[in-house]
């Protein structure tokens, strides 16, 4: 099995540097002594969060991705700035698209600590899922909100068909095996 120290970083091709990104070309030395171009890209890590309210999953409306040309019905989401944990961010990715003020938020819990690796081959960036259990009064505002879709076996298949994103759809899973039916 090979190891980090039977590959070697010969030299950096280039890096492009932006607030947002950074992508690196670089050529390594694999661990049979072959040279090959890898390109990569860093970004920060990732956090979605899963809003829960009466035994609801709450969606804001659809936004539109550059990356697929349209639309596309997400759970909030958003960076995660170095340093700070993932149940940090929560709330202000919850005020910023759906408009959920942080004293509505009764539990943030962790789906995960350490992060799931997107993409490993080629980004070095973590997904981190987080469930926010709102209080029961909490008032959501309706222009804000797509939809509130049951947190049983049917809404969760129905909810499984409607994303398009592969990490919603996979804290979605992971929501559903730690909850269960």
């Amino acid at each position: 099995m090979a190891t980090a120290t039977d590959w070697t970083c010969e030299h950096s091709i280039v890096t492009i540097d932006s607030p947002w990104v950074k992508l690196l070309g670089e050529r390594w030395i694999d661990d049979q002594g072959q040279a090959l171009e890898y390109w990569r890209v860093e970004k920060a890590h990732s956090v979605i969060v899963l809003p829960v309210q009466r035994g609801n999953l709450l969606l804001p409306q659809a936004q539109f991705r550059p990356g697929v040309g349209r639309a596309t019905l997400d759970f909030p989401g958003g960076r995660r700035p170095e340093g700070i944990a993932p149940v940090e961010v929560a709330p202000r990715l919850l005020q910023k698209e759906l408009g959920i003020a942080p004293d509505a938020i009764a539990a943030l819990t962790p789906l995960n600590e350490t992060g799931w690796m997107i993409n490993s081959s080629f980004s070095n960036q973590l997904l981190y899922g987080v469930v926010a259990d709102l209080h029961t009064t909490a008032e959501v505002p309706t222009p804000l909100l797509a939809e509130a879709v049951p947190c049983d076996r049917a809404g969760i298949m129905r909810l499984l068909q409607q994303l398009d994103c592969l990490q919603c759809r996979a804290v979605l899973q992971e929501f559903w095996l730690q909850r269960g039916p």
